[in-house]
C-alpha cells in the first residue's frame, strides 16, 4: 500500500534518485530490478505493450522491494488515465508532452483528491487497501504523498519550464530529449549540441524555481555523472530491454571473438 513517501521525500530534500524505464510488461523483470536498488521505475504505457488492467502486478512487483516506487507514464495527460494509475496504486504519474502551466495544473489537479485536487475518490481500490475504514488516511498518504512528474517535449515547453516546475503537485520536469531533437530541428540527435543546450539551459531554470529536472537515458556511469553535474536530480537509467540485451551482447560477443567466429 502506498504509505512511504520516501521518493517525494528525497526529491524535495534535494537527494537525487536513480530509476529506469520499464517497458517489457514482464512483472518478476520489474521485482528483479525493484530488488536490484533502484530508487523507481517508470512503467511505460506510452511505448511499453502494457494493458491499463494490469498496471497493479508491478506496483506489487516495485513493492516487494519496499525501497523502489512505482510510477506510471500514461500516453496523455488525461484525469481518467491518471485516475487508473493512481487507484491501481502507483506513487506518481508521468505525463508526456506538457506544453505550458495550464497542461501542468491540469496534472496536478488530477493526481490530488480535494481540497487540493479534483481526483476521482473510491476507497475501494489497490490504492486505498480495498476497504472504507481509513479513508481520511488514505486521503493524507495520497495527496502527501504522490509524484507528479511532467515530460517537456516541445520549444513551448522549454521556454515554461521554470513555470511549469513552480506549479504546486508538479514535482519533476522532466526533458525528452529524443522528441525535443525532433522539435528543434534535430530529430534522432539528443546529443546535439544544441539539443544539450536547450535542454541544461532548462534545467537551470527548474532549479532556479526550487524543481527537480529529469531528462537523457544514460547507458553508463559517465553518463549520470554527466547529468548530475548539469544539476539533474532524477536519474533515468537506461531501459529494461536495453538492460538485459547489453549485458547478453557484452557476454556473447566476447564468447564469439574467443571462438573465433
Amino acid at each position: 500500500m502506498f504509505d512511504d513517501h520516501r521518493l517525494r521525500n528525497r526529491i524535495h530534500a534535494g537527494i537525487p534518485v536513480l530509476g529506469t524505464w520499464n517497458t517489457m510488461a514482464a512483472p518478476l523483470a520489474t521485482e528483479a530490478m525493484a530488488r536490484g536498488g533502484f530508487d523507481f521505475q517508470v512503467v511505460d504505457l506510452e511505448h511499453g505493450p502494457f494493458v491499463l488492467d494490469r498496471v497493479h502486478e508491478h506496483v506489487s512487483a516495485c513493492e516487494a522491494s519496499t525501497a523502489c516506487a512505482p510510477l506510471v507514464r500514461v500516453p496523455a495527460n488525461a484525469d481518467w488515465m491518471v485516475l487508473q494509475a493512481l487507484d491501481q496504486g502507483a506513487h506518481g504519474v508521468v505525463v508526456p508532452h506538457v506544453p505550458d502551466v495550464g497542461a501542468a495544473r491540469e496534472l496536478a489537479s488530477s493526481l490530488r483528491y480535494h481540497p487540493e485536487g479534483g481526483r476521482g475518490f473510491t476507497p475501494f481500490s489497490k490504492a486505498g487497501g480495498f476497504t472504507n475504514r481509513d479513508v481520511a488516511g488514505h486521503v493524507e498518504r495520497s495527496n502527501s504523498g504522490v509524484v507528479g512528474v511532467a515530460i517537456v517535449e516541445s520549444s513551448e515547453g522549454l521556454e515554461s519550464a521554470g513555470e511549469i516546475a513552480a506549479v504546486d503537485g508538479i514535482d519533476v520536469v522532466y526533458f525528452g530529449a529524443y522528441d525535443l531533437s525532433q522539435d528543434l530541428g534535430h530529430p534522432g540527435q539528443p546529443m546535439h549540441p544544441a539539443v544539450v543546450e536547450a535542454i541544461a539551459d532548462g534545467v537551470q531554470r527548474v532549479r532556479a524555481a526550487g524543481g527537480c529536472a529529469g531528462g537523457f537515458v544514460p547507458q553508463d556511469r559517465e553518463g549520470i555523472a554527466w547529468l548530475l553535474e548539469m544539476g539533474m536530480g532524477f536519474i533515468t537509467y537506461e531501459v529494461d530491454a536495453s538492460i538485459l540485451h547489453h549485458h547478453v551482447a557484452d557476454v556473447s560477443d566476447w564468447f564469439a571473438g574467443e571462438l573465433g567466429r
